[in-house]
């Protein structure tokens, strides 16, 4: 139990005190108009506590997994380069969000989508568990993804 809440506290608590730093709360109003279509401030606010909440979840069961063998090693060794890069790249994509640079903010969106599909078959490598987690984390943030496309392009 302490592996597990250790995963999802820490997961959670960095990555919202990264991304509400950026400005969240003040600018979700100062930007709704220059957005594509209005998303609700308070699934805005709810979507970077759910995205840590998913990584710490499949952080937890990807390291409860035993690792017996070099290649498992060398499969962790690679999940965790993904997975913090992804938790960094995730906690400051919102910076760029809600400090009007559409551009930047795709291009970040777009590298955590490719982060979070090498980490969800790296997560599948190690637990199915973690890898259903991961393909719902990659499924949201691609949905993001789109959604910053249109903003930036439109």
């Amino acid at each position: 139990m302490a592996l597990f809440w250790v995963c999802v506290l820490a997961t959670v608590g960095i990555g919202l005190t990264i991304s509400y730093c950026s400005g969240i709360f003040g600018r979700v109003s100062g930007y709704a108009s220059k957005l594509p279509f209005i998303i609700p401030k308070w699934l805005v606010i709810a979507t970077p506590p759910v995205l840590f909440l998913h990584l710490g979840i499949a952080l937890y069961f990807v390291l409860n997994e035993n690792v017996y063998t070099d290649n498992g090693r060398v499969v962790r060794g690679w999940t965790w380069a993904f997975w913090i890069t992804l938790f960094v790249a995730t906690a400051i994509t919102p910076y760029f969000i809600y400090h009007g640079m559409p551009v930047a903010a795709y291009v970040m969106s777009t590298i955590t989508t490719a982060l979070a599909l090498g980490t969800t078959i790296l997560a599948y490598r190690q637990s199915i568990a973690g890898g259903v987690v991961m393909t719902v984390f990659f499924i949201v943030v691609a949905l993001i993804m789109f959604y910053l496309g249109f903003w930036a392009f439109a």
